[in-house]
């Protein structure tokens, strides 16, 4: 038993180390100086991480490991994958909303125009520009849609965002006929994964399950990683909307 406790280094192990903004060749070098290996699991395009750099790392900084252990690590790839535009004119919001995730896109501003055809998409944009399908764009853009609107004054409900990240609320705002408006961060978001991770605990208009707000109008929301705020009573924090206090 003492043999095979030596061999397996038997209650020996130490943290694996934080190669987040590394470069592959810094975090290889570290690696060899600990005992471990590494691959490659994935590469993601990220414009606020640079090229080549760790991105993120399983087990994750912190995790206890022995030697030899491989780590995976994801990097920021040198370019974003492109995808080619689907055409998302002439079929209802909803249709569209489903054929862009599925390419990997999301959805942007979403302005409502005059017309007969209520929730029919009537046009497709980047960046203000009309986009045709077919033509190559960066996954994970974003898309503005115009959609058609009658004229007799139609309402959606307010949704409950407390607690949701930032991309789930983007999702039930747009499900709604909706826009997401400003994004407020509180003092605890400090780096891009604070910002991935927080949610949201505070939104304008607040919720109620009895108000109803018109097609295209504007939700903002506050965003935070503190668990107090994550952890209070929502009705309470959604109360506090109305002083614009974070």
């Amino acid at each position: 038993m003492w043999g095979i406790r030596v061999y397996t280094n038997h209650g020996e192990s130490f943290p694996v180390p934080n190669l987040a903004g590394m470069s592959i060749e810094q975090a290889e070098q570290l690696l060899e100086e600990k005992n471990l290996t590494y691959e490659i699991s994935d590469s993601t395009y990220l414009d606020s991480a640079e090229p080549g750099s760790v991105i993120g790392q399983v087990p994750v900084a912190g995790h206890y490991v022995k030697e030899d252990r491989t780590i995976f690590v994801s990097i920021c790839a040198t370019a974003p994958e492109q995808v080619a535009m689907p055409k998302l004119t002439d079929i209802s919001f909803r249709q569209a909303v489903n054929l862009m995730q599925a390419s990997g896109l999301n959805v942007g501003l979403v302005e409502y125009v005059p017309s007969e055809f209520s929730n029919l998409v009537l046009g497709q944009k980047i960046n203000g520009q009309d986009i045709e399908s077919g033509v190559l764009v960066n996954k994970g853009s974003r898309i503005d849609l115009m959609i058609g609107k009658t004229s007799n004054g139609e309402k959606t409900v307010v949704p409950n965002l407390f607690g949701e990240t930032l991309n789930q609320a983007r999702g039930e705002i747009a499900s709604l006929f909706l826009n997401l408006g400003a994004i407020i961060y509180d003092a605890t978001i400090q780096t891009k994964e604070d910002s991935l991770a927080a949610k949201v605990w505070q939104q304008r208009p607040s919720y109620s399950s009895y108000d109803n707000v018109e097609l295209g109008a504007s939700i903002d929301v506050w965003l935070t990683i503190d668990e107090q705020r994550l952890t209070q009573d929502s009705d309470l924090e959604m109360e506090n909307d109305s002083t614009g206090e974070n």
